[in-house]
């Protein structure tokens, strides 16, 4: 049976106006409840029984179907001894849908959808601490804004044929103003992808192993900071058709066909990331782009101290360092068009790195 407890405590004697109050404030408005849900029982009848702001905990066991979260609660896996729950959606077309504002799920493994893991058309969502296996986009966000995805590790299992499925860890499609921080992509077509999406924070994820690793299309004034990307069979980072005004920061880029690929985008600001032992660390076709601080920075380099504008860290750059002040004398140049004036003689974290400000929010 789930249990659904009630705040309670308050004894109420007659119509007294501050009693009442007093019982709005501290039990809320809609009473809110913490529902428990056991092995054996549906997640999906918690969620319909469930109030505004009510708290789902699941326990551990496999839960069987689909979900529609479509009220705004908190569903928390609970591991209770086994485990973290599992939702297992048997091969269906998708698994989780959110379709309600403010809602939230963590704790959970999500397996077997055949398609996305989380699809979420609303806003203002917190999405964290998931295991998602998904033979589509293990998480999906199309026209939602300020939502949270943070600490999930999204992995793309695929049996059989795909057809027309997105197969991307994590997707943004036409969603402005989200932070993904602290995620885990692999094994996907497209790692992060952004799709004409703006004012997005990319934050200390990792692409691991990916098609692409971190790639964003006619998408602009985005962050992508301290991310790394690894092992990609095309490019780790990719700014691609129309894309502008975004910054590019503190990123390892390692292990890829490119490191970072950009094709028609232009006053994108790149600087401080190191781009590692890549086939070919850049490609730029039909782009400009500013290849270093948007202001001087003061850094450290062999004991001394100095101030100046940083690119970024390059690891076949052939030229000197006449001077000893951590910069090569010469620009590191790139296929086709564009090249870093500043580049690093050392990788980036041998430097103090920025902060950056984002909607009010200091990032690194």
């Amino acid at each position: 049976m789930i249990k659904k407890v009630f705040c309670s405590g308050i004894k109420r004697s007659g119509e007294i106006v501050s009693l009442i109050l007093i019982l709005f404030l501290i039990c809320g408005s809609a009473l809110a409840a913490t529902i428990t849900v056991q092995p054996g029982e549906r997640i999906q009848e918690a969620i319909d029984q469930a109030r505004t702001g009510d708290i789902i905990e699941v326990m551990s066991g496999t839960y069987q179907g689909t979900l529609d979260i479509k009220k705004e609660v908190a569903l928390m896996g609970i591991d209770s001894g086994e485990g973290m729950p599992v939702i297992d959606a048997g091969s269906i077309l998708g698994s989780v849908f959110m379709t309600a504002n403010n809602s939230q799920i963590s704790g959970f493994r999500i397996v077997n959808p055949n398609g996305d893991g989380i699809d979420v058309t609303s806003s203002h969502n917190t999405i964290s601490n998931n295991t998602i296996e998904a033979c589509g986009a293990a998480i999906y966000l199309m026209v939602s804004d300020k939502n949270k995805i943070v600490n999930n590790n999204a992995s793309v299992r695929c049996q059989g044929v795909m057809g027309l499925l997105s197969s991307d860890g994590i997707m943004l499609a036409h969603s402005d103003e989200n932070i993904i921080e602290g995620n885990t992509a692999s094994g996907a077509s497209m790692g992060i992808y952004l799709y004409y999406s703006h004012n997005n924070t990319i934050l200390n994820n990792a692409a691991l192993s990916n098609d692409h690793g971190i790639a964003i299309k006619g998408s602009r004034d985005n962050i992508i900071q301290e991310n790394r990307a690894i092992g990609s069979k095309e490019e780790g980072i990719g700014l691609l058709n129309g894309c502008s005004g975004n910054t590019v920061t503190n990123n390892n880029v390692t292990g890829n066909s490119i490191g970072i690929y950009l094709r028609e985008s232009n006053q994108n600001t790149i600087y401080l990331n190191d781009f590692i032992d890549n086939l070919q660390n850049a490609l730029s076709s039909d782009s400009e782009n500013i290849w270093h601080s948007p202001e001087q920075i003061s850094y450290s380099s062999a004991g001394k101290s100095y101030t100046g504008l940083l690119g970024n860290y390059w690891s076949d750059y052939k030229g000197n360092d006449s001077d000893g002040n951590g910069l090569g004398d010469a620009s590191y140049s790139f296929e086709y068009d564009g090249q870093d004036d500043h580049p690093l003689m050392t990788p980036s974290s041998d430097l103090i790195k920025p902060k950056i400000t984002h909607k009010g929010m200091v990032i690194g």
